[in-house]
């Protein structure tokens, strides 16, 4: 009896423990959640914001590249646009000038025999010399080099012979029949009108015969002897010393 005495005994003491133990732990808990339900937490240390940059005044000329891209204003454009000016208009090629006849004779330079117009005066040109507005550049004995205004014009002699005193020459007359003339004295008068002789001088003991000199090769004037030689574009006529 006594042994179960004693192990009662202490399994009540056993249990005392038990509860005491229970006790302690849950007094311990509830201890923790008073504190915690009732305890100031400390303040978290928050780092402050990084200012902001600086921000410049607003001013107008800031935004005149907006107003200057704005399709729709093309007039806000600061840009003035120039019109380019307008060419010069071309001078027009004066009139060139009118050729007589040219002459190529052995050593001495080449000269052509020109006039400004058709009718004026007449007399040789060689390359290097001005007539009116025209420089002479070269000749040969079928063309012509004439410098105007820095250009260069290369033309067939035969392209500025002046043919009108030709036509005129060639053409025929009517005939009047009231004034009848016998044919005699009527080629007496052309004879008369027309020109002999040596023309103006050129400057190398030679002179070029007039358009309507109607006297035959060989003539000798005042010293002067008519030759009358061939070329590409007619009879080349002039009067030489005669020797």
């Amino acid at each position: 009896m006594s042994k179960l005495r004693l192990l009662d005994l202490a399994l009540l003491v056993l249990a005392g423990l038990l509860g005491w133990q229970a006790r302690r732990e849950w007094v311990g808990s509830h201890a923790r959640d008073q504190a915690l339900l009732h305890g100031a937490l400390p303040p978290a240390k928050v780092p402050g914001l990084a200012p902001l940059d600086k921000v410049d005044p607003l001013t107008a000329a800031a935004y005149a590249e907006v107003a200057i891209n704005n399709l729709f204003s093309q007039d806000r454009n600061p840009n003035v646009i120039v019109d380019p000016p307008k060419p010069e208009p071309e001078k027009p090629t004066p009139p060139f000038p009118v050729a007589h006849g040219v002459m190529l004779w052995g050593d001495f330079p080449a000269t052509i025999v020109l006039s400004e117009k058709a009718g004026g005066p007449q007399r040789g040109y060689r390359a290097g010399e001005s007539i009116g507005e025209w420089k002479l550049v070269d000749v040969d004995s079928s063309f012509v080099d004439l410098e105007w205004d820095g250009k260069e014009f290369k033309k067939r002699i035969d392209e500025l012979i002046d043919r009108t005193p030709m036509a005129e020459a060639s053409a025929p007359q009517p005939a009047d029949k009231s004034k009848a003339a016998p044919a005699a004295p009527a080629a007496k008068a052309l004879s008369t009108a027309s020109h002999s002789g040596p023309g103006v001088d050129i400057g190398t003991g030679i002179r070029p015969c007039y358009s309507d000199d109607l006297s035959p090769a060989g003539t000798v004037v005042d010293g002067m002897k008519k030759v009358v030689t061939p070329s590409p574009f007619g009879n080349n006529c002039r009067w030489e010393q005669n020797k």
